[in-house]
């Protein structure tokens, strides 16, 4: 029972540590990361970064539906792809600058639902 909550902590905080970065820059909030935390350290690392996978991967279907719907898609991308790149050649992380957009941005909890949903259908 003991070796049961020392690996759920670790998982806990383990998974903390990989994202607190993202925190730092902006690009998710400290309830998204507690969530995701939670659900590594209940699930495991492989099932539970398997839910994290669907879950990203719902969030990111549903903002190229939003981006396409309002039309600005194809727009972006030139600037996503320059903030990659200039990222990459000052090897240094910035904040993106579309996180201002008060309709840009997404509650990663609801996508992480659906990927513990999708994940439950597909594998138990």
């Amino acid at each position: 029972m003991r070796e049961n909550w020392f690996l759920f902590f670790i998982h806990m905080t383990g998974t903390c540590a990989v994202f607190y970065i993202f925190f730092l820059y902006r690009m998710l909030g400290a309830g998204d990361i507690k969530l995701m935390a939670l659900c590594v350290g209940i699930l495991g690392i492989t099932d539970g970064s398997f839910v994290l996978f669907l879950g990203f991967l719902c969030a990111s279907a549903e903002a190229l539906w939003r981006l396409g719907k309002r039309g600005i898609l194809w727009s972006r991308l030139p600037g996503l792809a320059a903030f990659v790149i200039q990222s990459g050649r000052d090897r240094k992380i910035r904040e993106y600058p579309g996180r201002t957009d008060p309709c840009g941005s997404l509650r990663l909890g609801p996508h992480l639902f659906l990927g513990y949903c999708a994940f439950l259908l597909l594998f138990r």
